[in-house]
């Protein structure tokens, strides 16, 4: 599969206070039709994942991520357990953006499925790392699975720590939620499927 240029949606939301700019994202997370584009995206992503008709030959997760904290939110470090992102995560993300993202599994005989996490900033004040388990399945049954968590800067550049996110993300179901320091992260996950879309949402937790 060709690697696709990140693509970042919306105007960015910068006017008043850090409380004001994000209940205007939160609260206008469609404003110019943007998540319209986003979902638009992701569908013509997916079409092409599966071939039209026939069944997908890879896991492939459609990530969406929003930022409605206030400020911006960049990127800090991400962690492959099975698969690797098409191109590469969004570096940066505006207060009132939206961000897609795919990530792959690997053919073959020895198939595998799409299980990762990415790990961004809030504005120097905590890391929020969100995860995704899209196994190989070879029907619809739904075993997906969504995680995030929340912690100092700097936490998850340990590499001792990624056993531990594994096992919660496996035993996680399809939403999760974390907060940390007056923010808060959302994430969920369709529940079956090879070509499921997966969304985050950072924001304010006022």
């Amino acid at each position: 599969m060709a690697a696709t240029a990140v693509r970042v949606f919306g105007r960015p939301i910068t006017q008043g206070t850090r409380t004001q700019r994000a209940q205007a994202a939160k609260n206008y997370q469609n404003a110019d039709g943007k998540l319209d584009q986003v979902l638009q995206a992701s569908i013509h992503s997916q079409k092409a994942a599966v071939g039209g008709a026939t069944a997908a030959t890879v896991s492939t997760t459609f990530g969406r991520v929003y930022n409605a904290t206030g400020d911006p939110v960049t990127y800090v470090t991400a962690y492959d357990w099975q698969g690797n992102v098409v191109g590469q995560y969004p570096v940066n993300i505006q207060n009132g953006q939206w961000a897609i993202f795919e990530h792959v599994g690997t053919r073959g005989t020895n198939r595998k499925g799409s299980v990762a996490a990415v790990v961004f900033n809030i504005q120097d004040c905590s890391d929020s790392m969100i995860a995704w388990n899209n196994p190989w399945k070879t029907s619809t049954s739904g075993n997906n699975t969504a995680y995030c968590e929340m912690n100092d800067s700097g936490y998850f550049d340990d590499p001792t720590v990624w056993d531990a996110i594994l096992e919660k993300l496996m035993s996680s179901g399809t939403e999760s939620q974390a907060s940390m320091e007056g923010y808060a992260t959302k994430v969920s996950i369709d529940a079956g499927g090879n070509t499921p879309s997966y969304s985050a949402i950072f924001y304010l937790d006022v």
